[in-house]
C-alpha cells in the first residue's frame, strides 16, 4: 500500500512540473542565439519563428523551412513530432517566461539555441 501512495505522489508531483513546463512554453519564440559549440558562431540571424500552443502543436519556420507538428515535455526533453517527419528531440536548458533555450545535435555537432518571448 505504502508502494501505490508514493508512486501516485511521484505522478502528482512530476504532472504537476510537466503543467507547469507545458504552460510556460505556449506562446511565440524569436532567436536570441544559436550557437555552434563548436566553432562559437552565431546562426541566428533573426531566421527562426517557434510558435507553441495550448493543444501541444506548434509551428517552426527557421530560414525558409517551415514545419508544423506535435510536441510534448518529457522531464528535460521537449520532443517534437512534425508532420510526415521523424521525430526530433532537445535537452531543455532553461525554461523561463521569457527565455527558452535548449541544447541539439545537427549532424553530431552541439548548438544552443536561446529564445526570446515575442
Amino acid at each position: 500500500m505504502k508502494k501505490i501512495g508514493f508512486l501516485l505522489l511521484l505522478t502528482i508531483l512530476f504532472g504537476c512540473d510537466n503543467s507547469e513546463k507545458y504552460d510556460l512554453i505556449t506562446g511565440k519564440w524569436g532567436c536570441g542565439s544559436w550557437i555552434i559549440d563548436s566553432n562559437g558562431k552565431d546562426n541566428c540571424k533573426d531566421n527562426v519563428e517557434l510558435i507553441f500552443s495550448a493543444d501541444k502543436s506548434y509551428t517552426s519556420k527557421i530560414g525558409n523551412i517551415s514545419d508544423s507538428g506535435k510536441f510534448e515535455i518529457s522531464g528535460a526533453q521537449l520532443i517534437c513530432y512534425p508532420d510526415g517527419k521523424m521525430k526530433i528531440g532537445v535537452h531543455l536548458d532553461k525554461l523561463k517566461i521569457d527565455t527558452l533555450q535548449f541544447t541539439m545535435s545537427r549532424s553530431g555537432q552541439k548548438e544552443v539555441m536561446t529564445l526570446i518571448r515575442e
